[in-house]
């Protein structure tokens, strides 16, 4: 077993930094170091796992001391949020690309959630040579089923989930199919600590590169659909958005995906097991729908929902009608812009069929 501390060791090691700050990540820590016992690992995820878990100590690290040496970040003030939640699959990263299309807003980009330290400079902010750096990493997956599904780019906005710096946002969710421990973890935490932290980064973020003035940022992580009202106490400066598809749909989407995630981290045993990934997500989408319908119900302020289907057909009228409601500044050319970011795409097209994974 990888214990907790060589990890830690590791981190210490690469960067000469000792303070890893609140203790809570240490919980997290040792779910993933049990977790890479996990009989579904392969000996390749195993290794590679440890090495993921190795770079996000790092990155606490690197944080933990910008923030020691810079206390004034804690002073930055949050902009208004347009927070955006729900189903994975269900057309939150469509979203969150038109959104932020308005000439008031800003994203958190992959490249500064994955290497936020030193803070982006606003004069730097597009040629900052650390895009490239990530582009690279990611350019290797040109070609798989992923690029077809979910691509991000080194510029392009990303899930809050990527900046969490205290073990759980390692990879995302993606790789808890294959650790049962990390998985359960993941889906009964309350990680308020993680949250308030995630806030911080945010000012981190935002310290030398703002938001233009009168601006709002645009966030979003279906990750935490589970736990809208602890962001909300959190995030107070956010304003919810929710989109919803059919459930059948948005659970067999995932199972394809995590399913090709992970198929390089796991044994050929559990490889091509429908009935195991068909229950996991399963589950994943039941629990997910009934906090979302409570959410809905008991939120102090209403969310603002978008249907899938309604996204898609009619995608400037969707966001014209958001912007209506969210009360943000006028956006005198919204339906040019978004007609010609969906015009202008060159993404990789979506696979025509899915398999159902006998559901």
């Amino acid at each position: 077993m990888v214990e907790p501390e060589d990890l830690k060791v590791a981190a210490v090691e690469r960067t000469g930094l000792s303070d890893f700050g609140d203790g809570h990540f240490e919980a997290p820590l040792r779910l993933w170091s049990k977790g890479l016992t996990s009989d579904r690992l392969s000996e390749f995820g195993r290794n590679f796992l440890a090495r993921q878990a190795v770079a996000d100590l790092v990155r606490r690290l690197q944080i933990i001391d910008t923030l020691k040496r810079h206390p004034e970040i804690a002073e930055v003030t949050l902009p208004p949020i347009l927070y955006i939640s729900g189903h994975e699959r269900s057309g939150t990263t469509l979203l969150h690309n038109l959104l932020i299309l308005h000439p008031k807003a800003r994203a958190l980009l992959r490249w500064e959630l994955v290497h936020p330290t030193p803070p982006p400079e606003a004069a730097t902010y597009t040629s900052d040579p650390r895009i490239a750096a990530t582009q690279k990493t990611i350019d290797g997956l040109r070609g798989s089923l992923l690029e077809h599904m979910h691509w991000v780019n080194a510029d392009d906005p990303e899930e809050c989930i990527f900046g969490f710096y205290n073990t759980s946002g390692i990879l995302g969710a993606a790789p808890a199919f294959a650790m049962p421990d990390w998985a359960e973890w993941l889906g009964n935490r309350q990680p308020e600590v993680a949250f308030r932290e995630y806030r911080m980064l945010i000012k981190l973020l935002l310290w030398r590169n703002p938001v233009p003035d009168g601006g709002h940022l645009v966030l979003k992580s279906p990750q935490v659909a589970k736990q809208l009202p602890l962001w909300l106490r959190v995030l107070p400066e956010a304003q919810m958005i929710l989109t919803h598809r059919d459930p059948f749909r948005t659970c067999t989407s995932v199972a394809t995906l995590m399913s090709h995630i992970n198929q390089p981290f796991i044994t050929d045993a559990v490889s091509g097991n429908d009935r195991l990934m068909a229950e996991y997500t399963t589950n994943l989408t039941e629990t997910k729908c009934a906090s979302l319908i409570d959410f809905d119900k008991n939120a102090a302020i209403k969310p603002k929902n978008v249907k899938y289907n309604e996204l898609i057909t009619d995608a400037a009228g969707i966001v014209a009608g958001l912007q209506n409601q969210l009360g943000v500044a006028h956006w005198p050319n919204l339906e040019a812009d978004v007609t010609t970011y969906l015009t202008s795409q060159k993404r990789a097209k979506p696979p025509r069929s899915m398999p159902t994974f006998g559901l």
